[in-house]
This record gives C-alpha cells, structure tokens and sequence, in this order.
C-alpha cells in the first residue's frame, strides 16, 4: 500500500505561525488602544449643602450646580458625582473621612472646621457675606440686642451655624443664649411664619434666606445684624493639588467676567466668587468660639 502523501505545512510549524500572528496582532490592538480616558479614573465627590435657608430637594439642587460641576471636570479632567447633603453631622463624618473631594456650602462653620481639623483647603467664597440677622415684628418694644434677655427665642436647629452666630452676638453683649427660653426650627420659612404669627419675640435667620429678602418689606424690623461672615465657602480635600487648587479659584472667580458664567452664578444664587483664605475661617471660628463648649454649657 502506498503511504499516504503529506500536504501543506507541518502541525509545528502551523502551531507556531499562529503564535507569530497573535503576538502581532496583539501589538497592533495595543497600539490603538488610547491612553488611560479621565471617566475611567475615580470619579471626584462635589458635596453641596445649603443649609436651612433653603427649601430644595436632591434633585433640584444636582440641576442647580450641573455646570459648576461641569466646570470642574474641565479642570480636574476626572468625572464629578454631586452629592446633596442636609444632615450637618453627616457632612461633618464625611468631611473627617476626607469623603468628597470638594465641598460648596451655606453654612460656613463645617467648611471653617473641616480646613483647621482635616486638612480641607480653602479655594473661594460668595463675593457677597453672610450675615445672622435678629428679626422682630413691627410692633416689638424691643429697641436694641441688649432687651433681649428674657424674651422667647427661636433659631435654625441647635448648635447650627446660625445658632453659634446668634449665641456669639448675645454672648457679646451679656447674655447667656443657655439661659433664655430658646426653640430651634430647621427651617428659615418655619421661622418666618412663626414670627409673623407673633408665636415669639425674636428670630434668627439668615440674610441670604427669603425671609430676610421679605422681612422688612412686609413691615417687619431687623433688631440686629452679625458682623459680615463668609458665604458659600468653596473647599477643596487634601487629595486635591495646590494646583488644581488654583486654577479652580481661578475658574469659579472668573465667572462673573462672562455672559456665560453669570448665568451659572444666578443659578445658585450668587452674583460672583472671591478668593479665600484659610485665616477667614480661623478667625470666624476663633469668634463664634468652640462648639463643644457651647454643648458642656447647656
């Protein structure tokens, strides 16, 4: 019988014609393979609080800050999650945990306490302060800070930024806010009708809240104002560079200088950013003085 005649190439040789192939082919898929793209990098954490000065949900507030958001993924070239966070304590553990990346937020003693105790750093602040107005009703006897003692009281919640305000301003002029009859609302509108229903003598409110914006139109007085505080502080965790640090200043100052980003301020209610320093909130803290001594003195 005659053998069987061999055709073609070898089992070996097919075997490692294969290789070459895929070992080229796999070096032209590398080749075209783009470099690490910015969404498949950690997304950063935008946390924004507005306090009880304002009334909005989730969602309105991630439609509120989307091209602040925008914005900062331009600069950090890594995507940005917002985040709405109301609950101060839960804000503050997050902050300690260096859980988000940057923070906007109304109530300035968190963002104060988080660049002295946790190493956030300062980018900006509203160009307009903050103030803690003490409102009466029109027909109050009450003339000036000091007739306050021994009236009825009602703040933002208890050991809020507002209530440390108001506690520093009595404080300053003798009078102990542990002492007097004081109910908390965590609502500026709470407080509002209440003090229009005449339920107590005097309110604290916020001066960037709409209560404040109406209070005096509608024929209400302002028995005292806080000295100027900062507004809307802008901070940014440690994870963030100091130069990413400045050209974020640098963007959110800039804003007012556009069509475009005067726009995005209205938006969140602002007319424009300054520059901010950490001494600004040192200092506010300094005043205010330590929560904890506040919360040993009740």
């Amino acid at each position: 019988m005659k053998p069987v005649k061999q055709c073609g190439l070898s089992l070996g040789l097919r075997i490692m014609l294969l290789l070459l192939a895929a070992t080229a082919w796999g070096g032209a898929l590398a080749q075209k393979q783009p470099a690490k793209a910015a969404d498949s990098l950690p997304r950063l954490t935008l946390a924004v609080n507005e306090g009880g000065a304002a009334n909005a949900d989730a969602t309105e507030t991630l439609f509120k800050y989307q091209e602040i958001a925008d914005l900062v993924e331009k600069i950090m070239r890594r995507q940005v999650i917002i985040v709405a966070v109301r609950d101060r304590n839960k804000l503050k553990n997050a902050l300690k945990k260096n859980e988000y990346a940057l923070l906007l937020a109304r109530p300035n003693d968190v963002p104060a306490e988080a660049i002295r105790d946790f190493g956030y750093q300062a980018i900006a602040m509203a160009k307009e302060p903050s103030q803690t107005l003490l409102i009466v009703p029109k027909n109050s006897t009450l003339k000036s800070i000091s007739d306050i003692k021994g009236k009825t009281i009602v703040t933002p919640d208890q050991y809020s930024n507002m209530w440390r305000v108001a506690n520093a301003m009595l404080r300053d002029n003798n009078i102990i806010m542990a002492n007097e009859k004081v109910k908390a609302m965590r609502d500026q509108a709470a407080i509002g009708w209440s003090m229009e229903n005449a339920f107590y003598d005097v309110g604290v409110i916020n001066s960037a809240s709409g209560v404040a914006k109406s209070w005096e139109k509608n024929g209400g007085r302002v028995l005292a104002r806080s000295r100027e505080l900062p507004n809307m502080p802008f901070i940014a965790s440690p994870e963030v560079t100091p130069e990413q640090v400045e050209k974020l200043r640098a963007a959110v100052v800039a804003l007012d200088s556009t069509d475009a980003g005067k726009a995005v301020l209205k938006k969140i209610g602002l007319t424009g950013f300054q520059p901010a320093n950490a001494r600004v909130f040192l200092d506010f803290l300094a005043w205010i003085g330590d929560l904890e001594v506040a919360k040993n003195a009740d």
